[in-house]
């Protein structure tokens, strides 16, 4: 078994506050405009909601909590957005000692530091299956294209589940729109591979399962519950009921986070929705009514993915007085994506506090910014990224969270600093 570190991680890395603009490339070439003016008139043009552009401004004014400073127990939540697995990080994986781990070790101490840590499996891991859902020969640990693919149906190697776990994960959401890659069988393998090797998932079930969507973890005297759903599967029917649907389900969805977070055993509920809009860093509207309803229904956090960009976060305080916290996308972890802003992303820490007799409650959030990078082919997630102007992804992750939040020097990565 692996054991985590103390809730409270330190950082020994300074960060550059300097902000800067930013040069994003389109396709007729290089456009630079400071950051948020960027962000919000590109998201004018995509015709996103004037409530989206909104929460991106408040977003960068950072977060604090007004019971960041209540003493109890304390549990730390890391999390990162799409494993999502190109062609070229496959064959790397193959060849290379470490693996998946290659891909991400700078990463793997703020996941292992955090009591629990999270990410989205996007796209099965499914052996001896084709793209039609069929039975097939499965090939072996190689990348041949057949059973094991990219994109535009992802197949994964089940060792990436290993591989997750070896880096400190502890649950994962298998609820997205690539779910249905392998059509039934490969959503029943899929899991058949997650149990096996011990890594506990959330949103899918087998074929004629009545399983819960939830998944609970435990870790520092905690239990948290975890549910994930989907927007869509791509068009692929989901003629086996194993997918839950963030819409279509909604009702479904609500009732099961209120009954969630009514449970006395359970500490906290935090949902993680794959929603949004491909490529855009503002929230649509209906994503951010369903985050609110969700927090209304009794969920500590919403924690969401599918745009493989950055998108706000907010706190959305309940009718009751609760706080609870939302990012609309923490992007992708790890992928093949070249432009960058897909190649930006963060790992976010997620602090919890947990008063006598009480459930928990967000405690503060701090976030470590990364980035995607490729040298002659070789794919790795770099952290801290400070570089300036065009090469740089720094003034693209602060612009959208701020510099209040940032995980630096050796402050606490959750609790507010001011608490010590």
């Amino acid at each position: 078994m692996r054991c985590k570190s103390a809730a409270t991680l330190l950082l020994t890395k300074s960060v550059n506050n300097d902000i800067c603009a930013l040069a994003m490339a389109n396709s007729f070439g290089w456009i630079r405009l400071p950051l948020l003016g960027l962000l919000v008139l590109s998201t004018s043009a995509w015709g996103a909601p004037r409530a989206g552009s909104r929460i991106l401004k408040e977003s960068a004014q950072g977060l604090s909590f007004s019971r960041a400073c209540e003493a109890g127990a304390k549990l730390t939540i890391a999390a990162v957005g799409d494993v999502l697995l190109h062609g070229p990080l496959h064959r790397q994986a193959l060849r290379e000692t470490h693996g998946h781990e290659s891909l991400w070790l700078e990463a793997r101490p703020l996941l292992e530091g955090a009591d629990l840590a999270y990410a989205n499996f996007e796209g099965p891991a499914a052996h001896g299956v084709d793209s039609a859902g069929r039975a097939v020969t499965d090939p072996g640990r190689v990348f041949d294209d057949r059973v094991y693919t990219s994109y535009p149906q992802f197949n994964y190697h089940p060792f990436l589940i290993t591989d997750l776990l070896a880096s400190g994960i502890d649950v994962v959401s298998t609820a997205n729109n690539h779910s249905l890659d392998r059509k039934s069988l490969g959503v029943d393998r899929t899991i058949d591979n997650l149990r096996s090797a011990g890594l506990p998932f959330t949103g899918t079930r087998k074929r004629g399962e009545e399983a819960s969507w939830h998944v609970v973890t435990r870790a520092n005297g905690f239990a948290v519950a975890w549910l994930a759903c989907t927007y869509a599967t791509n068009g692929i029917p989901d003629r086996d009921a194993q997918v839950l649907d963030c819409y279509r389900h909604k009702s479904e969805l609500l009732a099961l986070v209120r009954t969630l977070s009514e449970d006395r055993a359970i500490d906290a509920v935090i949902v993680t929705p794959h929603w949004g809009v491909e490529y855009q860093h503002t929230p649509e509207t209906q994503e951010v009514m369903l985050a609110q309803a969700l927090i209304e229904a009794g969920a500590t956090a919403v924690i969401g993915s599918h745009p493989h960009v950055l998108q706000p976060w907010q706190k959305h305080v309940t009718a009751d007085g609760r706080e609870g916290f939302i990012i609309y996308s923490l992007g992708n972890f790890v992928s093949g994506q070249q432009p960058q802003p897909r190649r930006a992303t963060i790992v976010l820490h997620l602090g919890l506090t947990r008063t006598w007799g009480g459930k928990a409650h967000v405690n503060g959030v701090r976030y470590v910014p990364a980035t995607m990078t490729s040298d002659n082919g070789y794919f790795t997630l770099s952290t801290w990224d400070r570089r300036k102007g065009t090469g740089g992804t720094y003034p693209l992750i602060t612009g959208i969270f701020g510099e209040k939040n940032l995980a630096q020097g050796t402050d606490p990565i959750v609790t507010n600093p001011e608490c010590y």
